[in-house]
């Protein structure tokens, strides 16, 4: 298409929206003023530019509010029909042939789902879900072994992308111009490819585990950080625009954590996405665009927190703010 880049740009702006319209339902179910999270979503600043820049962190976000929304319900024992499990099964499956990283997202939530539940419906529809997810990979990994030889079910970048985060002189930011094309790799096929930055990063670790434990505290610091750490986005307004949004979006967001201590399974549910992203960009380099992953569930926090102070300060009533 001679204009196939708006297309595409504008399609991703569509999809983006839907994450709105996604959290705009789940939190419906869970809090008051559920509109107001949903505006967070369409307004946040990170998932704006990620559309523009055609990033596949803006359908991973749709399809992460989607998934949590299909799977609310089977968490607080409504709805429990086989439809809904075969949805967040598809939803799943969707997610991780998206991002791979996705599936450690839905492993977590299968368990909470497990635990919270504990009855033969949950154990048979989590069953299901798992084999949902296994059977929509089964073609790609398939495809691989042709392909390469060998059954690769997620990615074959892996191994380099861990590199990436580990490799001697690393900084949190990802830098492979150099590591692609160095000479130890030139003549190695795909499968041996990621064999070599997989095994080359497992001795990285070895080597210096305390180097590896210091660096996932930059790391962290890199994915949560407020502002753009792009030499090209470091003008003042553009900084001043992500201090002023993300600062109260975090602090809402813990406070709306605070005000809901004591609803165990709601809490953990909802902190799911960020405990996830600290444990892979703990080890995998770190961005802001990779905490995109945890926005649906922070826009709920945050007007959980919002709406606790409104009932405290101004109203004087009684915390409500949980459905």
């Amino acid at each position: 298409m001679d204009n196939g880049l708006a297309v595409a740009r504008f399609a991703q702006w569509v999809i983006g929206g839907l994450a709105a319209v996604a959290v705009y339902f789940l939190a419906s179910r869970i809090c008051r003023w559920p509109v107001v999270a949903a505006l967070i979503v369409a307004a946040d600043p990170t998932l704006v530019g990620s559309s523009s820049l055609l990033l596949t962190e803006t359908p991973f976000v749709t399809c992460i509010a989607l998934l949590w929304l299909v799977v609310w319900p089977l968490l607080k024992l409504e709805g429990d029909s086989l439809p809904r499990w075969l949805s967040a099964g598809a939803v799943a499956a969707l997610c991780v042939h998206i991002r791979e990283s996705s599936i450690l997202f839905i492993a977590a939530l299968v368990l909470l789902v497990l635990l919270v539940r504990r009855d033969r419906r949950a154990v048979g529809g989590t069953a299901m879900v798992v084999l949902i997810v296994f059977l929509s990979l089964l073609p790609w990994a398939y495809r691989n072994s042709k392909v390469m030889g060998q059954w690769c079910w997620l990615t074959s970048r892996g191994g380099i992308s861990l590199y990436d985060g580990v490799r001697p002189g690393a900084t949190g930011a990802s830098d492979l111009a150099e590591v692609k094309n160095s000479p130890e790799v030139e003549e190695l096929s795909e499968s041996k490819w990621n064999e070599y930055f997989r095994q080359a990063s497992y001795q990285a670790i070895a080597d210096d585990p305390w180097r590896i434990a210091q660096l996932a505290v930059t790391k962290l610091a890199r994915t949560w950080s407020p502002v753009l750490h792009a030499a090209e986005y470091q003008s003042r307004f553009v900084r001043a625009v992500f201090l002023v949004w993300y600062i109260p979006l975090y602090i809402m967001a813990t406070i709306g954590l605070w005000s809901i201590r004591r609803k165990y399974t709601t809490w953990i549910a909802l902190l799911i996405p960020v405990i996830c992203i600290c444990c892979l960009h703990s080890i995998f380099v770190g961005s802001v665009r990779y905490r995109l992953g945890a926005l649906p569930t922070l826009a709920v926090l945050a007007v959980l927190g919002t709406y606790w102070l409104f009932n405290r300060y101004f109203r004087n009533a009684r915390d409500d703010s949980v459905l």
